[in-house]
């Protein structure tokens, strides 16, 4: 039995994380990263649209999932410091673009000729338009339903970046235009699918059921926040608890157990509601079920650290390792993510603390 209304909308959270188009680097790439690596791109809504005013917002929030009328800002997150690197292009895929990447094909594009996409940016493009370039970009949607239409249930984005200062990703967007695509060691493509909602928000309602008056009141979807780190230091019999703040140095000494934690703002991990056991075919039917969030994050470091084993799924690996015999800077890039289309990126620098030769 298919479940209703809001479980419905739920059932692709395991779709949100970014995968990878082109030249490619895995989804799950080794931990230890020497240049730049593609980690995720971040939602808010900056500007909300006439469909937010039945939502619930926690003070101080922006909604990860965006609806029409809101202007939605993105932002593109990889291994490197903001200006090391030149910034990347966006795209927006048309259907065509889209089910090619559902068959894992690539459709013949010409991607140097792509027009601009038009302002505001309609849920369902075209055609593969060009939204701009930077790290961090806008865009205002376009776009208008009510409670009988059915808007689409993403967009989707393109992103192409360089690994390399000196390599303009304009280069590497002539790579997508060739058939067959030629190795690009040296370039970034990465996609992510941007979900809309929450869908129930349609106005007016008309002759549909309205929610259940739970799911209408609930906080819609944000995106958690790293505030800073727990970190512990172990060696011997020494034992050194520290808090850090985010891109703080964190002094350590060769041979020591370290342990690290994210700390994250309150309401980062949301409660929420899923409907079960609905009847096929009547919205919003079925039980209410009490759920919450579960926070998930992965490390990446700058360089080689002893004793650290992750697990097959790096979202589910403690960020513990033993500091080489040779400390050098590392920084550890921290991912998070809420599974309901929230994600946070930090970092933290671990340095020598000088006590040793």
């Amino acid at each position: 039995m298919r479940p209703a209304g809001l479980r419905v909308f739920i059932g692709v959270l395991s779709c949100v994380t970014p995968c990878l188009v082109g030249a490619c680097i895995p989804v799950e790439p080794e931990w230890v990263v020497t240049d730049a690596r593609f980690r995720g791109i971040k939602v808010e809504v900056v500007e909300p649209g006439g469909y937010a005013s039945l939502l619930n917002v926690p003070e101080g929030k922006r909604r990860a999932t965006p609806l029409p009328l809101d202007t939605v800002e993105f932002t593109w997150h990889v291994t490197a410091p903001e200006g090391e690197l030149p910034p990347p292009i966006w795209l927006v895929c048309d259907s065509n673009c889209i089910d090619s990447a559902i068959n894992n094909t690539i459709v013949q594009l010409d991607f140097l000729e792509l027009k601009d996409c038009p302002v505001p940016l309609p849920l369902s493009p075209p055609d593969t338009c060009r939204l701009g370039e930077g790290w961090q970009i806008r865009a205002g949607l376009a776009g208008a339903f009510s409670a009988g239409d059915s808007i689409p249930g993403n967009l989707s984005l393109i992103v192409i970046g360089s690994r390399r200062p000196d390599l303009a990703p304009a280069t590497c967007l002539e790579h997508l235009s060739t058939q067959p695509i030629p190795p690009s060691e040296s370039c970034l493509f990465s996609r992510t699918n941007v979900f809309f909602g929450p869908t129930w928000a349609a106005l007016p309602f008309g002759d549909a059921p309205a929610p259940p008056l739970e799911i209408r009141e609930q906080e819609v979807p944000t995106n958690p926040v790293i505030t800073g780190f727990a970190v512990t230091r172990e060696r011997g019999g020494q034992h050194i608890e520290l808090v850090a703040d985010v891109g703080a140095d964190v002094p350590v000494r060769r041979g020591e157990r370290i342990t690290v934690e994210p700390i994250f703002a309150a309401g980062s991990a949301q409660p929420y509601y899923v409907l079960i056991n609905g009847e096929e075919g009547k919205l919003w039917s079925g039980e209410l079920l009490l759920q919450n969030e579960s926070l998930e994050w992965r490390g990446w470091f700058s360089a080689s650290i002893d004793g650290y084993e992750p697990e097959n799924n790096l979202w589910y690996t403690d960020l513990q390792w033993t500091v080489p015999h040779d400390v050098v800077p590392t920084t550890l890039y921290v991912d998070v993510r809420d599974r309901r289309f929230g994600f946070d990126f930090a970092e933290l620098r671990f340095v020598a603390d000088g006590s040793e030769p």
